[in-house]
């Protein structure tokens, strides 16, 4: 697949970037998700916490 040590290291690179990438979206969804349901649960005088993640699928095309 790569031929030389940089495109190895830019493959090995990208996909880092890419997992930062998610768990970082995964934290804030995650953050926002139980900050809006503790708002809509102070409502009515109860607690709750709430939990998302953010979930990517990827469909490879055959070609």
């Amino acid at each position: 697949m790569t031929k030389t040590i940089p495109q190895a290291a830019a493959v090995v690179l990208s996909v880092l970037v890419s997992l930062a990438t998610v768990a970082g979206v995964d934290g804030i969804a995650a953050r926002q998700y139980a900050k809006a349901d503790g708002l809509v649960m102070a409502s009515y005088g109860q607690t709750h916490v709430a939990i998302q993640h953010v979930t990517i699928v990827g469909h490879r095309a055959n070609a």
